[in-house]
């Protein structure tokens, strides 16, 4: 939704940063625009609303954060698994990020492929 729609359903006109978390908190509702637009206009100056939705920013953080970590550590399993030609590691890194990322991850960082990879390429080319 622009901040013009929302402003001719509303007949609020928001600042830009007031709009970017009108926009923020419409964009994590599964509302349409018509009816975002209805509710924002009985419950938009509400404590309750703006302390969920910083909850809900910091939430996304902090699983955008863990996610980056695990991705790290995936990496690190996989390069050693291929360099101590470890099935162990290898499917440690399958078993957190799943075994297409883990192909990708090895294309991304020029790693050699194992039989597993090879299979699982052919059976997912098809």
């Amino acid at each position: 939704m622009t901040q013009k729609e929302f402003t001719e359903r509303t007949g609020i006109t928001p600042t830009p940063e007031q709009f970017d978390y009108i926009h923020a908190v419409y964009m994590n509702t599964s509302m349409d625009k018509d009816q975002f637009c209805e509710e924002f206009k009985k419950y938009g100056e509400s404590e309750i609303l703006r302390d969920v939705h910083v909850r809900a920013v910091n939430y996304e953080l902090q699983c955008k954060q863990k996610q980056e970590v695990i991705e790290n550590i995936a990496d690190y399993l996989i390069t050693k698994a291929c360099d101590y030609d470890s099935e162990e590691l290898y499917f440690k890194a399958v078993s957190l990020i799943g075994h297409r990322n883990v192909v990708l991850r090895k294309m991304e960082l020029g790693l050699p492929f194992n039989t597993e990879d090879h299979t699982y390429i052919a059976n997912n080319l098809k």
